[in-house]
């Protein structure tokens, strides 16, 4: 048998296709990223009624087939070249019955690739409860392709919409393409392209960049000069004079027999959500749900699956002998293990929120609300979430960016994301203000400490816009300075597309960024564990005899070998070799061998710092740390460091992934660093 039939599904965002994909596939999905962009390729596979195995593709959203925007242009480099591996042999429109006339601009251009289509008219269910009703078979004969109505949601028309997959069809020859307009450029360009129909060639030639070779596009260049063609101003003509046909034939395709009751229900939600004051209050409200959810919800199954990974390695080495490799199963390869799967519950969590908030239509309102703002920092509405998400965890925050479909705007919110004072912080923060701040009350309510730990909170996120300003001004790649987005109706959200989201995206950091995570973790393992010649050996005898002759101090003498071994190790001497480098921020080595351990996780610094000082936990703790004489100046200076830092492997690799391009996460590690040196240094001096 041949290749496995191939159908795709196109349309708008919000029209529910997504929805649909869930409803054909399940859990029966592959996702990952098309070449050279990181926008999702999702795929899965479905059985036809006639029993053929069809792979099915969700392309991603689009208004139109003009869009320059990295997730729509996907769309067009598919349909507009016959070579593409992505071709599918059947596409399937999906069109938001209540948003018609939108809908069928694009359809109407897709139609005329030349592919076998389906148009599925979607959300009929809201429609008819409104009382209203749709010429089926009107639209069909308009469009002359199959057209079937469908509820995504309720599983209503799908059937049907798969009986008609089965067929032999064929595509389309009606046009509304004015092709007469431009028959001598047609004609004179049609050899250098692969072309199904003449809206094909007209479509093209206006992205020809992307299609031909640059002899090809001289020769090009070549013919429109002769025909005096201009291609933004007749690309413009065409796409008015589409949507001025089309809305005119959107007219016939409703019977009406009520007023837009759904409309009405939107507008007056929306009174409240797009506010000046009340909208800003409710998307605080919202965000601070979604903030508890991955800051306080995920840290039971967190802490869950750590605990798990950790005991599950202790058990397994309690079955291996005694050896450095089996402290490398339980330390290196378990602790790996855990500290990336640590971070899913988080993931998961934040992209099913984002799921349903999407659903429902209320995220379109808080891109909406945010864009005047953040467009001032090369920015769009929709950078709001991830910023927002920073707050709480890095990474799956960076990867909710690509939701924006500007590459230069998701471009700067990914690099800024990191300066937001995630929860890995926060137990430094803690930590580090006891020494430098009293805990004293203000007004007998307002802590001294809290004003602290905001002040930390704001410093990140006002830098974090400084950068976007410096990134946004000195960026070659220019913004279209447009944000075009629809404000759906609101509806319920659909809790399956929220199961399919969190599976997905947990499966996306743990396959792509966990790679990197576990390879840095037994890195760091190794460094700490090993050390040159026989440092290690001297060491552990040196204690053998004192653990001997204090048997009651056995404990504490176990914690200053491992000190000590630290110590030597080549962790250790990274430490001191970095030294010199760090006194000017008044940190020792001690402090320098954290600062690379907790690029495991920033959270490390603590427990680093207590093993190294060979100091127990509980109130102890604090005591024993303040007793090494960590100083008001050092504890600011630290203090400032992490907050600028990217000390955390995870964001690196996440960003490295985001972005595809290892210059910028190294640019980015370094500019950060730098900050973080500079911001430092001042701190130490100043108060030193």
């Amino acid at each position: 048998m041949g290749k496995n039939k191939k159908i795709a599904l196109v349309g708008n965002p919000n029209s529910g296709k997504t929805s649909l994909f869930n409803q054909l596939t399940g859990l029966n999905q592959k996702v990952g990223n098309y070449p050279g962009v990181t926008v999702d390729k999702r795929s899965g596979t479905i059985k036809l009624p006639n029993e053929q195995v069809c792979e099915l593709i969700d392309l991603p959203g689009t208004y139109s087939l003009s869009s320059k925007n990295d997730d729509e242009k996907v769309v067009q480099d598919i349909l507009l070249n016959p070579d593409s591996k992505d071709l599918p042999d059947l596409l399937i429109i999906v069109a938001d019955g209540t948003n018609l006339a939108r809908n069928l601009f694009l359809a109407s251009q897709v139609i005329e690739m030349g592919i076998p289509s389906i148009l599925a008219i979607n959300m009929v269910d809201i429609i008819e409860k409104s009382g209203d009703q749709l010429k089926i078979d009107e639209v069909s004969r308009y469009f002359d392709i199959p057209v079937t109505a469908i509820s995504a949601r309720k599983k209503k028309g799908i059937h049907e919409l798969l009986e008609i997959a089965t067929q032999q069809l064929k595509p389309t020859e009606q046009s509304l393409f004015k092709a007469g307009q431009y028959t001598s450029l047609l004609e004179d360009s049609k050899h250098l392209f692969n072309s199904r129909t003449p809206y094909m060639l007209f479509k093209q030639i206006n992205n020809a960049k992307t299609l031909l070779e640059e002899k090809e596009l001289q020769e090009l260049n070549a013919i429109t000069k002769k025909n005096n063609y201009e291609s933004l101003k007749e690309e413009i003509l065409e796409i008015s004079d589409r949507v001025s046909t089309v809305n005119k034939a959107t007219e016939k395709f409703y019977i009406k027999k009520s007023k837009d009751k759904q409309k009405n229900i939107t507008d007056k939600i929306d009174q409240y959500v797009t506010h000046p004051v009340w909208g800003l209050f409710i998307f605080l409200a919202v965000f601070f749900v979604i903030f508890q959810a991955i800051f306080t919800f995920a840290s039971y199954p967190m802490d869950l699956i750590n605990d798990g990974i950790v005991d599950l390695g202790i058990w397994v080495g309690n079955f291996l002998p005694d050896s450095w490799f089996t402290d490398f199963i339980v330390d290196g390869i378990f602790a790996g293990l855990a500290g990336v799967f640590v971070f899913v519950p988080q993931i998961m969590i934040l992209f099913a929120l984002i799921a349903i908030l999407e659903d429902t239509g209320y995220l379109s309102r808080v891109s909406f609300m945010a864009d005047g703002l953040l467009k001032r920092f090369g920015m769009n509405g929709k950078s709001v979430v991830p910023l927002v998400g920073g707050f709480a965890c890095a990474i799956p925050a960076i990867m909710a960016a690509r939701a924006i479909e500007n590459r230069k705007e998701r471009f700067i919110t990914i690099f800024i994301t990191p300066l937001m004072a995630c929860s890995a912080r926060l137990p430094v923060y803690v930590f580090l203000v006891s020494f430098i701040a009293p805990d004293e009350y203000i007004w007998g309510f307002v802590s001294v400490q809290g004003l602290y730990m905001m002040g930390l909170y704001l410093l990140g996120f006002v830098v974090g816009l400084l950068v976007a300003i410096v990134i946004n001004i000195f960026s070659s790649k220019n913004s279209d300075n447009s944000f075009i987005l629809e404000l759906p109706n609101y509806k319920v959200p659909s809790f399956r597309n929220a199961l399919n989201t969190m599976i997905n995206k947990g499966k996306i950091f743990v396959v792509q960024a966990g790679k990197v995570i576990l390879v840095a973790s037994i890195i760091l393992w190794v460094l700490s564990y090993f050390g040159p010649g026989d440092r290690f050996e001297k060491i552990e005898t040196k204690y053998e005899t004192l653990i001997t002759e204090n048997e009651t101090k056995v404990d504490s003498l176990y914690a200053k070998m491992n000190s000590e071994k630290i110590e030597n190790s080549y962790l250790g001497i990274m430490g001191k070799t970095i030294e010199p480098a760090i006194q000017p921020l008044g940190f020792d080595w001690k402090i320098g061998i954290a600062l690379v351990a907790s690029f495991a996780a920033r959270e490390v610094f603590v427990g680093t710092m207590s093993t190294i000082y060979s100091v127990e936990g509980g109130e102890e703790n604090e005591k024993g740390l303040k007793a090494i004489k960590f100083s008001y100046a050092t504890a600011f200076s630290l203090l400032i460091f992490y907050v600028f830092a990217l000390q955390c492997m995870s964001t690196i690799a996440v960003v490295r992934q985001e972005t595809g391009s290892w210059i910028v996460t190294i640019v980015q590690f370094i500019s950060f660093t730098a900050i973080a040196y500079v911001a430092s240094w001042l701190t130490f001096n100043v108060l030193g």
